[in-house]
């Protein structure tokens, strides 16, 4: 038990750090440089090693992490999990400073598909990332920063004012959703406070900012719940909780046979159909030029000829317990009862038989319990990775997830024991030889 509370406490500290995707990146790159993993350029060519620890990032929101066997053919292998870094939420917009009422709001658009009533009266903050004037005007410099502190809270209008809010009201994101950030002093410069904050907090010039990419994140920090603390709520479980969770087991584990990977895509939630996002040639150019790097004795396979299998991890639906209509009515994934293999014959999800019974001899190997999800037959549900990804590269795919509730809300809950056997299957993933 020591074990499992030791990784409950570092999720939640890595949760604190991963607020959106760009730090997301940042913490994941923190946690691969301290176990030893070499950072590799895009630009000139690889001589990977046998037994060599090796991590890129092509773009601020996307990283690729794998490891070399110590054998004499590594190439010929691959053990991928694919992850997204991305989650639903609001992004500020240009020029966002918003006077009513002599309170300065912030104007934001909707990213994805967030549950919008359970964004108001929490506290939020702003992370992301911002360009600044540089010497080489093609190259401005771009600084991370998070604020990691409550700036910002979306207050509901009291029901005396909206008698039928419990009626079901639609949400209106351009007049509703626009986070307080302060109350206007009268002598206060009403344009340009939030580009105020940012400097002050960047440390730079207000004058030499020239764009901003920032996001609203949810900052209450994760918890159990539960009458035995079974359960996981914590924002962003969908899916940081398996970007945890495979980050963990490529640096935890260790292998003879082949590469291991983990790949970080970006824009799950809009479609991936970005650079950094899988519906694209990255991820296929990064497998060649690992191909053609990997130094071996015997002669390199082409990508035709490797083994590759991947796990397409992104987190699945639980059953729940007030609206046991909406799920499967054969199929309904229990939280605390194993992770979740997704299935889906309309191939919203990859997993076909033949990956299915591998994985579910996987979950027997690692020891733990496994569950089948399929979407309610008049309830069509999202895709995830694993059907990109076989487009562009010739993988054996696999969707699996953690079953959770209140997916896409600002706050999401998942099974403790599921999240435990996640790392645990991943681990023995990446450490089997045959």
């Amino acid at each position: 038990m020591e074990h499992t509370r030791d990784y409950i406490r570092d999720f939640f500290a890595f949760m604190k750090k991963a607020t959106t995707s760009v730090q997301t990146v940042d913490a994941i790159r923190e946690r691969m440089e301290a176990e030893g993993f070499t950072e590799l350029g895009m630009n000139g060519p690889w001589a990977l090693n046998a037994s060599g620890k090796y991590y890129l990032s092509p773009y601020p929101s996307m990283l690729v992490g794998f490891t070399i066997g110590s054998g004499q053919s590594p190439a010929k292998r691959v053990k991928m999990i694919a992850v997204h870094t991305d989650n639903p939420g609001f992004r500020i917009k240009p020029n966002p400073e918003v006077n009513s009422e002599g309170m300065l709001t912030l104007n934001v658009e909707r990213y994805g598909g967030p549950i919008l009533n359970t964004w108001f009266d929490r506290p939020l903050s702003i992370a992301g990332r911002i360009a600044v004037r540089s010497d080489e005007i093609l190259r401005p410099e771009v600084i991370h920063l998070d604020f990691q502190r409550p700036l910002l809270i979306i207050p509901n209008l009291a029901i005396h004012m909206n008698r039928d809010v419990n009626k079901g009201v639609e949400i209106k994101v351009q007049k509703e959703m626009q986070p307080l950030l302060t109350r206007l002093i009268e002598d206060e410069i009403r344009d340009g406070y939030l580009l105020g904050l940012v400097a002050e907090e960047a440390g730079v010039d207000r004058k030499d900012i020239l764009d901003m990419d920032l996001n609203v994140y949810c900052s209450e920090e994760g918890m159990l719940v539960g009458s035995r603390e079974e359960f996981i709520s914590c924002p962003r479980i969908d899916d940081l909780s398996m970007v945890y969770a495979a980050m963990e087991a490529l640096v935890g584990s260790r292998h003879m046979d082949g590469i291991n990977m983990v790949a970080f895509m970006d824009n799950e939630e809009i479609g991936s159909a970005t650079r950094q996002g899988a519906d694209s040639v990255m991820l296929s150019n990064i497998l060649e030029r690992i191909r053609l790097g990997t130094v071996g004795k015997e002669p390199l396979p082409t990508l035709e000829d490797t083994d590759f299998f991947v796990i397409s991890a992104d987190c699945a639906h639980g059953l729940h317990p007030n609206y046991g209509e909406k799920s499967d009515i054969t199929n309904k994934p229990v939280m605390n009862s194993g992770i979740a293999i997704k299935i889906s014959c309309n191939r919203s999800y990859a997993s076909e038989v033949e990956t299915i019974a591998a994985f579910q001899q996987l979950c027997d190997r690692a020891g733990v319990k496994y569950q089948k999800f399929v979407n309610h037959s008049d309830q069509p549900g999202g895709t995830t990775l694993g059907p990109l990804l076989s487009k562009y590269v010739p993988v054996r795919v696999v969707d699996v997830g953690v079953p959770m509730l209140a997916m896409h809300s600002a706050r999401e809950l998942m099974g403790k024991q599921d999240f435990r056997d996640s790392i645990e299957i991943f681990r023995t993933f990446f450490q089997l030889e045959k």
